[in-house]
């Protein structure tokens, strides 16, 4: 009877965020050592990284297209990755390791940078892949829906939207808020699938039709769309990869009410996805010559300054 009454005190005693068992935390002590220490190297290259994307285009006036923009836009949500999300969760953790216990501030600092910038991330990675499906299926049309300030006003309304959610999850309608936020993460997922598929179909159609015309002004273009939409689809493809455990994880547990037989599923689900932080940087350095060549120059003047 004790035990209950201390455990209903201490699901109370942070808003809706309910505790850990602590008493179960030496079974999962190494898994929450060794993601901490994941977490602890990659967080700084996260910040760097993308932080180096974000200034190479931002930076350079030929660089900023709508598709670098919103590559750009996926960076710096993944610096807001690096600098919150990483931290909080490294010192939930530590501490949940080192004292049995975390203060209501780290929870919170936990629960809404996860929320907030895991939202922006998957709502800017579907823009990215919206952005590739209608640049090879429109062609010229392509100008009228898409331009830098159109795109400079979705993000806004994408971080607007997930910021508004993660401050309604602290109101009495968490449940609403937290459920709406994870069914926009599903259209998102959906949308993000179909626009994938029909892009693969359109650029092996395009091809198809390049190979056996002549060189033209238009062919060139849509090579060139084509391997941008390549690249994009293997950015989209490693980050369904990493994130797809904690989208798991995460509608297996809250929004389906299913208990988890041991937090080790969400402390390596959240480290996958967090890596996803390093990887989009990677593969963009790789397959994007202007940036790659734009970033090298950038460390080049900080190395002669």
């Amino acid at each position: 009877m004790d035990t209950n009454i201390s455990v209903n005190i201490s699901l109370g005693s942070c808003f809706h965020l309910p505790d850990p068992i602590f008493d179960q935390v030496s079974q999962r002590f190494t898994t929450n050592l060794i993601t901490a220490i994941i977490n602890i190297v990659t967080a700084p290259i996260a910040v760097i990284v993308n932080a180096l994307v974000v200034t190479a285009i931002f930076g350079t006036s030929r660089l900023r297209t709508p598709s670098n923009l919103l590559i750009a836009c996926l960076a710096l949500s993944d610096v807001f990755v690096g600098l919150t999300a990483q931290p909080g969760y490294i010192t939930y953790r530590l501490m949940e390791n080192q004292t049995r216990s975390v203060p209501c501030f780290v929870k919170i600092i936990h629960c809404v940078a996860f929320y907030i910038c895991f939202g922006v991330s998957f709502m800017t990675l579907t823009a990215v892949s919206y952005e590739r499906f209608v640049a090879v299926r429109l062609g010229v049309r392509y100008n009228n829906l898409f331009s830098c300030s159109r795109v400079l006003k979705y993000m806004l309304g994408i971080w607007v939207l997930n910021v508004s959610l993660a401050a309604l999850q602290w109101a009495k309608i968490n449940h609403v808020a937290r459920g709406t936020h994870h069914v926009v993460w599903l259209i998102c997922l959906f949308v993000t699938g179909i626009t994938q598929v029909a892009v693969f179909i359109i650029v092996r159609r395009s091809r198809q039709q390049v190979h056996g015309d002549a060189e033209t002004i238009e062919n060139v273009r849509k090579q060139r769309e084509v391997k941008l939409a390549l690249s994009i689809s293997l950015i989209v493809g490693v980050y369904l990869i990493l994130n797809f455990p904690v989208m798991f994880v995460t509608f297996y547990h809250q929004t389906l009410g299913y208990n988890l037989k041991s937090y080790n599923y969400c402390s390596w689900a959240e480290t996958f996805a967090f890596l996803n932080s390093c990887s989009n940087p990677i593969i963009l350095f790789w397959k994007n010559q202007q940036v790659r060549r734009r970033i090298k120059n950038i460390l080049k003047n900080v190395v002669c300054w």
